[in-house]
């Protein structure tokens, strides 16, 4: 009895906890084949819960009761192709993510930036010239009234944001093609009082053209190759400007007349080099200068002490009589030559007796008179 007791009661605790029994479990075999098929299979584990009861019969069995809650796992080995099927959509997901979008640019839109950055480039421009003339009225009414304290400082104010587009490499063709080199012309040229503008609004310029991609058909249109001309030949321009509008003149004229500025294509003049002839050349002029040499050593000698004083004092000297000594007579080549006859002046034929009668006639008319 209390064999088969303790089996019951054993059965029905494991009954009661869920657990299988002693005739359930079979052998050692089984019991591994059962475990290999429940690591295949998705797994349940039990979850406690527990419940109060308020009826007295269950106070005096069993107090708390356990129901089984099934709980499935995914994990270890038993992913399988679902798990990898999530993980690889996640992972997708994610890469779209953090991908950034590419940016498409349609034509409309191309020509609406195109459009926004010609009225930049037109109001500029509209800008420019009202702070020029608004500067040659300023100097008008100064000159006019002669009131120093009119200055003109509109362009100054307004060049920070001119030379802050003039620098930009993506507006380079927009500036050109809406002629804003005109404007620039406008503020380089001569203000009416004859005075250049300012030193601070013709270095930022001249430095901004350098920059520019301009074309013979840009200085037609603006005439700004006329003011940097004027700019190459003035004596009032800072010496830096001038090489630097010469240049520029030079850069621009070059497709004109032609010139490529390919040092390859420089012609240069050739000629050839006598060698006998340069050394006939150099031992006359080696013997030239020994004979310059000779001849000053020869005349340091031959100074006075008078000379050789006022040489070292720096001073200029009276020179001495010298008396000259001809190792050599000349002979005349001249012939048919009259040395009775000499001409009296310009076109005169009288001879030395003639001249002198006519003197002696004079002399003795002046002595009757007397």
């Amino acid at each position: 009895m209390s064999g088969s007791s303790s089996v019951h009661s054993g059965t029905a605790a494991s009954e009661e906890w869920g657990m299988p029994s002693v005739g359930e479990i079979g052998t050692v075999g089984e019991v591994g084949e059962r475990n290999e098929v429940e690591r295949a299979q998705p797994q349940e584990r039990q979850r406690k819960h527990i419940e109060t009861s308020d009826n007295d019969e269950e106070e005096s069995g069993n107090k708390w009761s356990v129901s089984t809650l099934p709980i499935t796992s995914y994990g270890g080995d038993g992913d399988g192709a679902g798990g990898s099927g999530r993980r690889q959509a996640l992972e997708a997901k994610m890469e779209r993510l953090l991908k950034k979008p590419k940016a498409r640019h349609s034509r409309q839109d191309e020509e609406d930036l195109e459009q926004y950055l010609d009225e930049k480039i037109l109001r500029l421009k509209d800008e420019m010239n009202m702070a020029a003339q608004k500067d040659i009225e300023t100097l008008n009414r100064r000159l006019e009234t002669g009131d120093n304290r009119l200055i003109a400082m509109e362009k100054v104010t307004l060049l920070p944001k001119v030379i802050s587009v003039l620098n930009k490499a993506n507006l380079a063709d927009t500036i050109l093609d809406n002629n804003l080199l005109q404007s620039v012309r406008i503020w380089l040229e001569p203000l009416p009082d004859g005075s250049l503008p300012s030193f601070e609004i013709q270095k930022s310029l001249f430095a901004a053209i350098e920059n520019l991609p301009i074309k013979t058909e840009h200085l037609k249109e603006s005439g700004l190759g006329k003011v940097v001309i004027f700019y190459t030949k003035s004596k009032r321009v800072e010496h830096k400007l001038a090489r630097l509008a010469d240049r520029l003149v030079a850069e621009w004229t070059r497709p004109i007349i032609g010139a490529s500025d390919n040092y390859r294509d420089k012609r240069v003049l050739k000629m050839d080099f006598d060698v006998e002839k340069h050394r006939k050349k150099a031992a006359l002029d080696s013997a030239k200068s020994k004979k310059r040499r000779k001849a000053a050593v020869d005349e340091e000698k031959h100074k006075s002490l008078y000379e050789l004083a006022a040489a070292k004092r720096n001073r200029a000297a009276a020179p001495a009589q010298t008396t000259t000594d001809y190792k050599y007579a000349p002979v005349s080549n001249i012939s048919n030559v009259q040395t009775g006859i000499r001409t009296a002046g310009v076109g005169s034929t009288l001879n030395n007796n003639d001249l002198y009668k006519r003197l002696n006639s004079r002399l003795a008319k002046s002595k009757r008179s007397k």
